[in-house]
């Protein structure tokens, strides 16, 4: 799980073998969860992050599927030329390494882009990441506040990514060998996917994006589709000026659902225990600011139900199915590992 604890974390824990969870801090350190209890000695040697603006720092984290062969975890940093510096340059970075006690190392960057393509004073970093069951990891850049460079798919910004577990580039990524576009681009014109998830048996890549003022997204992602930012959208500016007056248009991917006002939409996760029978299937849906975890019912591509099962317990920032058939929350405000099992 990855929990940035200094201020509001996105949080991301993968659940290890032997019933082990690496906890992320935002400041760039990893935590060890086992036998019921956070070890206190933190994990060290990740490379430095960005702490200058209120979105960045160590974001998500997630482990190879081949983890217990090979070791690698996976990790998204947002990276800026002065990390001190809140209008500094920079973008986010994917790397990976391996935890040797309480140390990191062998970092390897797998998505690192020339000083060129940074922007300054960045708000929406992104930083969640997916491998789906193809073994390709899937991972999001936010618009890092330049709106319209979501739609240009030679820019980074604004997007979902897909590459090999080692970074390279999948040939039926739908810009491979295009000139001038980004390889990795899986996805444009999304304005900042937060949470991101593999329906179970359509294998689906679906992902929830936060909107601004209003129009928080649920999207099924496909390859080389466009999802609107800032073409189309249901949110306003924040101080209720107009982005755009379209919510609709031709060659623009409608989301499944929109959600105004907005949930600051978090992660998401289908559940996969066969302790919660009746809902397996079922995708779990966090937020922060409403603090509420929603069971949505899915029926192909449509969400059919949304139900809420909790509300005003903390801000939610990562959702993992656990070994145990529990299902695991991590929270900020008050910071608590949660866990979930179902009734008698």
């Amino acid at each position: 799980m990855s929990s940035r604890g200094r201020r509001e974390p996105p949080v991301s824990a993968p659940v290890v073998p032997s019933s082990e969870a690496l906890i992320s801090e935002d400041a760039g350190f990893l935590l060890r969860y086992r036998d019921g209890r956070v070890d206190p000695e933190r994990i060290t040697g990740l490379p430095p992050v960005d702490l200058a603006t209120s979105t960045g720092g160590l974001m998500d984290i997630a482990l190879d599927p081949d983890y217990d062969r090979n070791g690698w975890v996976y990790a998204a940093i947002s990276h800026s030329e002065d990390p001190n510096d809140r209008y500094a340059r920079g973008l986010t970075r994917i790397i990976r390494g391996r935890v040797d006690g309480n140390r990191w190392r062998d970092t390897e960057y797998l998505f690192r882009l020339d000083p060129g393509y940074h922007l300054p004073d960045s708000k929406h970093w992104g930083g969640r990441l997916l491998f789906d069951r193809d073994g390709f990891l899937y991972f999001s850049i936010g618009d890092m506040s330049a709106a319209m460079n979501s739609q240009d798919p030679a820019m980074p910004s604004g997007k979902v990514f897909r590459i090999r577990p080692d970074g390279g580039i999948p040939d039926d990524n739908p810009f491979a060998g295009e000139e001038g576009a980004l390889g990795a681009v899986f996805t444009l014109g999304n304005r900042n996917v937060q949470g991101m998830a593999q329906h179970p048996e359509t294998g689906g890549i679906w992902a929830a994006e936060h909107g601004p003022r209003g129009g928080d997204e649920l999207n099924l992602l496909v390859s080389g589709r466009n999802y609107g930012w800032p073409v189309v959208t249901f949110g306003v500016n924040y101080d209720g000026s107009v982005i755009s007056d379209r919510t609709h248009a031709d060659g623009i991917e409608p989301p499944v659902v929109e959600w105004t006002p907005a949930l600051a939409v978090g992660p998401i996760e289908f559940l996969a225990s066969s302790a919660f029978e009746r809902w397996q299937g079922d995708l779990l849906v966090g937020s922060l600011s409403f603090e509420e975890l929603r069971r949505l019912e899915i029926d192909g591509g449509r969400v059919t139900r949304q139900e809420l099962l909790f509300k005003g317990h903390g801000r939610i920032r990562d959702i993992r199915n656990g070994p145990d058939g529990a299902i695991y929350l991590l929270l900020n405000n008050p910071g608590a590992l949660v866990r979930l099992t179902a009734a008698e």
